[in-house]
């Protein structure tokens, strides 16, 4: 039996939140640099930037306090931020799973 989105998940139960504005936030916050997740993620800082900016003004929080290139998690930044790397390492650790099987 196939299981259906509706089964599991009510569709409002989740803000909507840029899955690539999380990531861009996780490895920034890993790195604590913009040009460094850039490099990671195969885009430009500008990009990296701007999906920060978009993650911010979603949560309505900043994440880091910027000052030129040096970036420094806010209070909010540090407690999202384990929270994600721990939640995108989970996601890795499923889909080897599957592509093992």
């Amino acid at each position: 039996m196939e299981i259906q989105t509706n089964d599991w998940l009510e569709p409002k139960q989740f803000p909507t939140v840029s899955l690539n504005a999380l990531r861009a936030f996780e490895v920034s916050a890993r790195h604590m640099s913009m040009k460094r997740a850039a490099l990671e993620l195969n885009l430009t800082p500008s990009a990296i930037s701007h999906r920060l900016r978009l993650l911010e003004k979603t949560l309505g929080c900043r994440l880091f306090e910027r000052t030129g290139s040096y970036l420094q998690l806010t209070d909010s930044g540090r407690q999202l931020a384990p929270a994600l790397t721990a939640a995108f390492a989970q996601i890795m650790e499923a889909v080897g799973s599957v592509r093992r099987d």
